[in-house]
């Protein structure tokens, strides 16, 4: 392997890891600017879930058409604009001074990063062989939880030091220095690439993927009974992923007497867990040679039932409280990397930004629904009153990925023996 060259790892994959944690800190610091931003314009929880989840009105938007757009133009281009506009948005959300100029500024940063996970879908099929993929993918949704661990000290640093409106245009900026670099340095394929060595190349080309064929339509795609169960699934799911992330620290503020840094501080310990587990769950699923949905549908399974068991713990306590979060955020994260490395597998390679725009418009719904529910359930105001909602998604979502492990259709199988051949 080492003799064809890593250059898909250390550029391409560290380039699509940094732009990808840039967008969920843009995408979640908002979490740790909620508790002052409700008191400063005296928001009820319910309006602050409303708040939560503007992002993602936008964000379902652009799915497909980010994914068409990066597969019949280029990917490359189509994160190069995006990267700015959510720059600016970011940018722009600190200047907010109303509840409406929030969601406005929250809106066009959905609009702008919905485009951003299916460019770098067609980015990932493209550079990275079957047998590498999950790995490939797990570094660059490694950037999910550590963006957190990133954002939520530094934002209540920032927070705490100036206010929550200087934050939101520290952290507008590297999107758009991030454009400048990858314009130099980013392409859409090895073919195209100056940078990598003619090895590499000739390896990437001969190695793509050997379960999915060339090419398709976009009706085969949205025609595909898999990838609306599929997007059923991550439905259920997301309702948990993104309430997790965007109440945590709302539900340390109302559980504790810590100030904004020490909330940053504890609201950041889950997701280094989180960490933890999505590289040992990638790691594995691409080493085992069985089929992934066990390595999707398990994790989900742990997660939800920590959060439902927590609803008859919540007097015991915030130790007890914070100990099930942690194993919730473990299981919620650690499915990711197998996720989309299952998922692509279902899709023709000219429409798989498409078809993975398809399933993540389809799931992240559940960001515009899982803020809410949670704001709307809350028993006087106490966000965690309401995490047993998300617990129970996710353990539907479990009945529904195990099901459909079972099925030969959705079974992406390969031989251990034939990966060692390939690598």
């Amino acid at each position: 392997m080492s003799s064809v060259g890593r250059s898909r790892w250390y550029r391409i994959g560290l380039m699509l890891f940094v732009m990808y944690l840039s967008a969920f800190i843009d995408r979640s610091n908002i979490g740790m600017a909620a508790p002052a931003i409700a008191k400063h314009l005296g928001l009820p929880s319910a309006a602050v879930g409303v708040l939560l989840s503007a992002f993602f009105w936008g964000y379902v938007i652009t799915q497909v058409p980010g994914g068409i757009l990066a597969a019949k133009a280029s990917a490359k281009k189509v994160v190069l604009v995006v990267l700015i506009v959510w720059g600016l948005a970011a940018i722009a959300t600190g200047l907010a001074a109303s509840m409406a100029e929030f969601i406005a500024a929250r809106l066009v940063m959905g609009l702008a990063e919905g485009m951003v996970w299916p460019a770098f879908a067609v980015i990932l099929v493209r550079w990275f062989p079957d047998h590498e993929r999950a790995k490939a993918t797990n570094l660059t949704l490694l950037s999910l939880p550590l963006s957190s661990v990133i954002m939520s000290p530094l934002a209540g640093w920032m927070i705490h030091r100036w206010n929550y409106h200087v934050m939101f245009w520290l952290q507008g900026l590297p999107p758009i220095a991030l454009a400048i670099l990858f314009y130099f340095i980013g392409s859409d394929s090895p073919e195209e690439d100056q940078m990598v060595s003619a090895q590499e190349r000739e390896y990437l080309v001969t190695h793509r993927s050997t379960v999915s064929k060339e090419t398709g339509t976009i009706g085969e795609v949205l025609g595909n009974p898999r990838a609306w169960l599929l997007g059923i699934g991550y439905f259920l799911w997301i309702n948990g992923f993104y309430s997790f992330g965007l109440w945590l620290p709302s539900v340390v503020s109302q559980s504790t007497h810590f100030n904004i840094e020490v909330v940053g501080i504890v609201s950041a310990l889950p997701f280094v867990l989180a960490c933890v587990g999505m590289y040992v769950n990638s790691v594995w699923s691409d080493r085992r040679g069985i089929n992934r949905a066990w390595f999707v549908a398990v994790p989900l399974l742990i997660s939800g039932v920590a959060l439902i068991v927590d609803k008859f713990f919540l007097n015991a306590g915030f130790g007890i409280n914070m100990f099930f979060l942690v194993i919730s955020g473990i299981g919620v994260f650690a499915a990711f990397g197998p996720w989309w490395a299952w998922t692509m597998n279902f899709f023709p390679r000219n429409q798989t930004g498409t078809g993975l725009g398809f399933i993540n418009m389809c799931g992240n719904f559940g960001g515009i629904t899982g803020p809410i529910f949670i704001g709307l359930a809350a028993v006087n105001g106490k966000a965690i009153t309401g995490f047993w909602i998300l617990g129970v998604a996710q353990v539907i979502a479990f009945g529904l990925f195990a099901s459909l492990s079972l099925s030969k259709k959705f079974r992406v199988e390969r031989s251990v023996a034939s990966l060692e051949q390939q690598a």
